[in-house]
């Protein structure tokens, strides 16, 4: 009667195995997935807007990128990323094209002159 005992025991075994394995893998995925998609915590306001944008429409990172990257004081940037990210639910909008954009930001905010 000793033989029955000894295959319900190693059944038991594996099933408390395969239980495990599931739990472990969507927790690595997880946090590899979120690894490089926060913002750093001293952000400004335009890069915050440029990380929404290129998160929702990751096709416009090079756009982004040119905004981003361009020799513009940082309340300019912020007029121009915002009119970038404004232009895109609207057809034609001039501020769709980058360099609009930054020509955009530039009017808009008036440099400081000396006095």
């Amino acid at each position: 009667m000793t033989a029955p005992a000894t295959p319900p025991t190693a059944a038991k075994a594996p099933a408390k195995a395969a239980a495990k394995a599931p739990a472990k893998a969507p927790a690595r995925r997880a946090s590899t997935k979120n690894a490089g998609a926060g913002l750093p915590e001293n952000h400004t306001a335009a890069e915050a807007i440029a990380h929404s944008i290129t998160t929702l429409y990751i096709d416009l990172t090079p756009s982004v990128n040119r905004i981003m990257s361009a020799e513009l004081e940082e309340p300019s940037r912020l007029v121009a990323i915002t009119l970038f990210r404004d232009s895109l639910d609207v057809p034609g909008d001039q501020y769709r094209f980058p360099a609009n954009a930054i020509e955009g930001g530039r009017l808009m905010v008036p440099t400081a002159t000396a006095e």
